[in-house]
């Protein structure tokens, strides 16, 4: 009994303070923010979507979102759980995890479904996967870094296939508003920009995942994507805290970048 109370007392202080932090902000866009900050289910969505991140303006009206590197749904799955979004475009080119993408979200009006990658420019790409689909990429992964930071077997490849690419613009006519473009692409997030100049012109805020250090051949990290941003009109508005290495040092983060206009 005493080691059951002690584990109380300890863990209470953390849970309370999760639970005064998601009513914060779920504030903004829930009728009963206290009510569904006592749901595990949503602080675990608000944690996963980083809607704590993310700039104010977009939360009260998001009307078009992109997911690019959607993986099996986890991020996309989680905001919709905590936001109505009107329109949602979901990018995926590993055909198995589209597949547990699919089954997490359904077909929801709005949703559509893309089993292609993005990048600078249209045709075909040979993409690694690797044996835990977070590491799936269309660079080189860094065998030895990535086994000494993740594990022996997460980025492992166990296939290689050619997969469809093509641009956003492609897709996007110049005119369409984007709220909020997220990008998890696994260090190929600077051909995915630059085959969206265009449709970038019209986007408010840019969620992606930054590589902290190199995980894969010929990829940018934090500082790159950073210049990249700026010079194609976006400022950094909020970091997440950095996913840190079995030594304590940082590994990647996810980064918002605003227009201007819509701080």
């Amino acid at each position: 009994m005493p080691n059951l109370w002690n584990t109380i007392e300890a863990l209470f202080p953390t849970v309370l303070t999760e639970i005064i932090n998601a009513k914060r902000v779920l504030a903004p866009v829930s009728s009963q923010p206290w009510r569904d900050a006592f749901v595990t289910a949503k602080r675990s969505a608000i944690f996963h979507s980083r809607l704590s991140i993310l700039p104010p303006a977009f939360k009260s009206s998001p009307q078009f979102v992109i997911d690019v590197g959607a993986n099996h749904g986890q991020w996309i799955g989680s905001l919709m759980s905590v936001l109505p979004v009107r329109e949602v475009w979901i990018f995926e080119p590993n055909p198995e995890a589209m597949k547990v993408c699919k089954q997490r979200i359904g077909n929801h009006p709005g949703v559509r479904y893309f089993d292609k990658a993005l990048g600078d420019r249209k045709g075909q790409v040979e993409l690694h996967i690797t044996r835990s689909s977070d590491f799936a990429s269309v660079l080189q992964p860094r065998s030895e870094f990535l086994k000494r930071h993740y594990g022996q077997l997460a980025s492992q490849v166990v296939d290689t296939r050619q997969v469809e690419v093509c641009t956003l613009d492609s897709l996007l006519p110049e005119t369409a508003t984007i709220d909020l473009l997220k990008i998890d692409v696994q260090g190929f997030e600077r051909a995915v920009l630059t085959g969206a100049r265009k449709v970038l012109e019209n986007t408010r805020a840019i969620l992606i995942e930054a590589n902290l250090q190199s995980h894969y051949i010929d990829d940018d990290t934090f500082p790159a994507l950073w210049m990249l941003l700026a010079g194609l009109g976006f400022s950094l508005w909020n970091v997440s805290p950095p996913f840190l290495g079995q030594c304590g040092e940082a590994l990647w983060a996810d980064a918002v970048f605003v227009k201007s206009a819509a701080q």
